[in-house]
């Protein structure tokens, strides 16, 4: 910025409101930015990622999901391009998918702390007032009481007659603290699960005689969780949907961050003072 040759970025948009270069800012709300840009980026650097690694996941252990997608996607969208966000709200087996996403591998395993401000009895338990609470989200989301079968990836649970509960009110926290990127998570998940499932088979990667390898499901632990690296098979559909894939591509070509500008011990070390 001080060159004069940032792009346009929110944190461009706070440091300098007016985009005169001419604002002044107190050392507490250079923390507060710092803090706030640091948050967005911890929020949205792998959590799709993940997901859509889980997803992957789940297409090779419960095949008939991908089959009835795809169907669904077809039907609705046809083969002459990808599905778009004007398509969501004729996509009710996609949207459960993208739900039962969220539900069968929790981003997030522990919910932001809360703390309690009375006392208060639960389950025969008297919690009292000042205690810290962290929400256990992959219990809940695994809790057999409120999902029937919770283990498998069934996204008709949130169909009718069934309509099990939407994982959202779980997946995205609680309250003040609730993820204040949820809607764009929920649509940044529809349109990279909605044109995977559109563009490409996705199946169990094969050994050098040929059998399938059966992945392991297994967690790499973190304040993000995600599946273990797992070897697996995904190839176009068609011919057709190879150019619908180049399609975009081209519309929407690689581009180069600012990170290599960036000295991350400096930055690090910055927003902790």
């Amino acid at each position: 910025m001080a060159k004069g040759i940032n792009r346009p970025s929110v944190l461009a948009s706070t440091l300098d409101p007016d985009g005169k270069g001419n604002t002044k800012l107190s050392d507490e709300h250079l923390k507060a930015i710092k803090s706030t840009s640091a948050i967005m980026y911890a929020g949205g650097a792998d959590t799709t990622s993940s997901s859509v690694t889980s997803l992957i996941l789940a297409l090779m252990l419960f095949p008939a999901v991908q089959k009835t997608a795809q169907e669904e996607i077809d039907a609705v969208v046809g083969t002459d391009r990808l599905p778009d966000f004007g398509d969501r709200e004729k996509l009710p087996y996609l949207n459960a998918v993208v739900k039962e996403t969220l539900r069968w591998f929790p981003l997030v395993p522990l919910s932001t702390t809360h703390l309690n401000d009375v006392d208060m009895e639960c389950g025969g338990y008297l919690i009292p007032k000042g205690t810290y609470l962290v929400p256990a989200v992959h219990w809940f989301l695994r809790d057999p009481q409120t999902y029937i079968n919770p283990d498998a990836f069934d996204p008709e649970r949130f169909l009718a007659p069934r309509n099990e509960a939407d994982p959202a009110t779980v997946a995205f926290g609680y309250g003040r603290r609730v993820c204040p990127g949820r809607h764009l998570a929920d649509d940044s998940l529809f349109i990279n699960i909605s044109r995977l499932l559109a563009a490409f088979d996705i199946t169990k990667a094969l050994d050098c005689y040929g059998n399938e390898i059966e992945p392991e499901i297994a967690t790499v632990p973190g304040l993000i969780s995600r599946p273990i690296d797992y070897p697996y098979s995904i190839k176009p559909r068609s011919a057709k949907h190879v150019e619908l894939i180049r399609a975009v591509e081209i519309e929407h070509p690689w581009q180069e961050g600012d990170a290599g500008y960036l000295d991350f011990k400096a930055s690090l070390k910055a927003m902790n003072e």
